[in-house]
């Protein structure tokens, strides 16, 4: 049984806090959807590219690696992609709502992969994580600009549920490497779109960029790979969640976003939905005793 220690629980907390930074650090700068994923995936790679080459990582590794390596950044990308989209085009604490819903995709996902029956509990869990979407958006009408950009967040949050299984087909590599891979070909994936680059940007707003390059990326990618490595996966789903209030206390303190009654109702149904269905199976793989 993994031991809990209080250091553990410092860098869980600091990790989850300055990841809840990007929503808030998204909006604030002027910079578009393409430049913060190119700005935040260059200054990933400018620090793992010579660490690797250091330890010859790069040694040895097949095409098919290459390739696997390849799908996961274009997934990656494309999920920063409209992650970002989502939180431009609606609010920051909404971008974080749609995000979350991504454990309810590893639900259904992992389910279909392995072919299982759902349990009552994973359709419960998904039926409020649906009655969570529905009363956070400010309309059901889909042509509204806001529900519309919370649909983008929740297919961003699938594609982040797709990523821990394209992960799992090359477990043998580093997780260094994989993360090297994740981001230097999101890289790739935001090449695609340098027309629509700006770097016409004010100082605060390349400030802003760093921030969220090497605070939220780097810093807290890092210590968050340490906290789950090394808690129960229980403990880590539960410290994760906390995203979502910490996200909307930091909207509604720096940038003054209202938060009605029915936000927080639906923000309560959805993180409990993605509980419901992370934890409650963890629960049932662990033997008692």
């Amino acid at each position: 049984m993994k031991v809990i220690n209080s250091q553990l629980i410092i860098i869980a907390l600091t990790s989850v806090a300055t990841m809840a930074m990007v929503p808030v650090l998204v909006s604030s700068v002027a910079a578009n959807e393409v430049t913060i994923g190119m700005v935040r995936v260059f200054i990933a790679c400018l620090v793992l590219t010579p660490l690797l080459l250091w330890q010859k990582r790069f040694s040895g590794l097949q095409r098919k690696d290459w390739l696997a390596m390849l799908a996961i950044g274009m997934v990656f990308g494309l999920h920063w992609w409209t992650y970002f989209y989502a939180i431009k085009n609606s609010t920051p604490s909404l971008g974080a709502l749609s995000l979350t819903t991504y454990g309810i995709h590893l639900v259904w996902i992992n389910s279909l992969i392995s072919r299982q029956k759902p349990k009552l509990s994973d359709v419960i869990a998904i039926l409020l994580c649906f009655c969570g979407c529905i009363i956070v958006v400010p309309s059901a009408d889909i042509s509204h600009h806001v529900t519309q950009a919370f649909l983008v967040g929740v297919f961003s949050g699938f594609l982040y549920a797709l990523l821990p299984f394209f992960h799992q087909r090359v477990a043998h590599l580093p997780t260094m490497l994989r993360s090297w891979g994740q981001f230097s070909f999101a890289g790739l994936f935001f090449l695609l779109f340098w027309p629509q680059m700006d770097w016409r940007l004010s100082v605060n707003d390349w400030q802003l960029l760093i921030i969220l390059g090497v605070v939220s990326t780097l810093i807290a990618h890092t210590l968050w790979v340490k906290a789950s490595t090394e808690l129960p996966s229980i403990v880590v789903s539960a410290f994760y969640y906390l995203y979502i209030p910490i996200a909307m206390a930091l909207s509604y303190f720096f940038l003054d976003e209202v938060m009605t009654t029915s936000k927080l109702l639906g923000a309560a149904l959805i993180v409990v939905s993605c509980l419901l269905g992370i934890i409650l199976p963890a629960m049932r793989k662990t033997p008692s005793g």
